[in-house]
């Protein structure tokens, strides 16, 4: 039997809610030569029913008999994908119809190019876009940021499988990142500037807590790439965990620069932008954090407060504040630029 061109890679844990336009967005692509892996990951809720209401060939379900996280699951399907090309996906995302088609002439087109990724856009639970993402896309320019934080969309990237074979499988520690920048090192890296994803962001998404840990990961995958562009190799792979949790502790006071009110800032771009997508207690969430971190921020005030209004009134009430906001902006203007002279 032919290879497929693509081998579509999701890995699913109690994802009934969005699941369903999760694979009908991958099903509905422009281009049809893939085959879709879908790794159900030891769900409890009706993720297996679901999935078993499909029939079509191009799926194949993978059963975990019990949780085994992100990152053995996404290995234990790059082990048996057989696409010449590996698109990630996730189970509560969407990608847009073209995404695969224009993702594979991409690669087709830029024979030195190993991992490609897009724009995307950021909605939430309900499906409306709150936020375009666009990423740098040419290769010296990402190659270079790379060291500073993550240039991609995880779910939107799609990479040469014999990447894979050259720089090997995820590792548990910062998961996509540290693979992309496993990746950077051999191959071009770019982004197609054109929203061709939709990342659904809730409150659970940017966990304050899971942050700070990815935080963590982020920096010790930097570390490890400086090794490698070094050296050659890094000390991953030859420490133990304890080891591993020993380096972590010498290595965060000594390199992280993120300060209280760079956290601050952090939690108030993903509370606003909550805030904007109607998740009400999710943002409130996030600008408490951001408060606590930075309290003397007026416009944290401001927005704690417009959440708590959103949260706590009905809409009639809402709709009188805002129209008393329109009113009254006039007159702040007036009143300010009569200040300046």
């Amino acid at each position: 039997m032919k290879n497929p061109k693509v081998t579509v890679l999701m890995s699913v844990y109690n994802g009934e809610k969005y699941l369903r336009e999760a694979i009908d967005s991958i099903l509905n692509q422009t281009f049809k030569d893939f085959e879709f892996l879908i790794v159900n990951d030891g769900s409890t809720d009706r993720t297996a029913e679901i999935l078993r209401s499909y029939h079509d060939h191009r799926i194949k379900i993978i059963n975990n008999e019990k949780n085994m996280g992100l990152t053995g699951s996404l290995n234990k399907g790059l082990k048996i994908a057989r696409g010449e090309y590996i698109a990630r996906m996730d189970a509560d995302d969407i990608s847009l119809p073209q995404r695969l088609e224009k993702e594979v002439a991409f690669l087709d087109q830029n024979k030195k190019v190993g991992l490609v990724g897009t724009y995307y856009l950021m909605i939430n639970e309900n499906g409306k876009v709150l936020h375009t993402v666009k990423c740098l896309t040419q290769d010296e320019k990402l190659r270079e940021k790379l060291l500073e934080g993550n240039q991609f969309g995880h779910g939107s990237v799609m990479l040469r499988a014999e990447c894979i074979k050259k720089v090997g499988l995820y590792r548990e520690l910062a998961e996509d990142f540290d693979l992309w920048l496993r990746i950077s090192e051999v191959y071009d890296i770019a982004n197609i500037p054109e929203p061709l994803y939709k990342w659904r962001l809730n409150s659970k998404s940017v966990s304050v807590s899971r942050k700070e840990q990815q935080d963590k990961y982020v920096l010790l995958a930097t570390e490890l790439a400086k090794e490698r562009r070094q050296s050659g190799k890094d000390r991953l792979q030859t420490l133990s965990k304890q080891e591993i949790d020993s380096f972590l502790d010498d290595l965060i006071p000594k390199h992280v620069s993120q300060s209280r009110k760079e956290i601050a800032q952090s939690c108030y771009f993903w509370g606003a932008i909550l805030l904007g997508g109607k998740d009400y207690r999710g943002a409130l969430k996030l600008l408490s954090k951001s408060f606590t971190n930075n309290p003397l921020c007026k416009s944290t005030w401001v927005r704690i407060l417009e959440a708590l209004v959103l949260l706590l009134f009905p809409k009639p009430v809402i709709a009188a504040l805002r129209f008393v906001k329109r009113r009254l902006a006039p007159k702040q203007a007036v009143s300010t630029k009569r200040g300046r002279r």
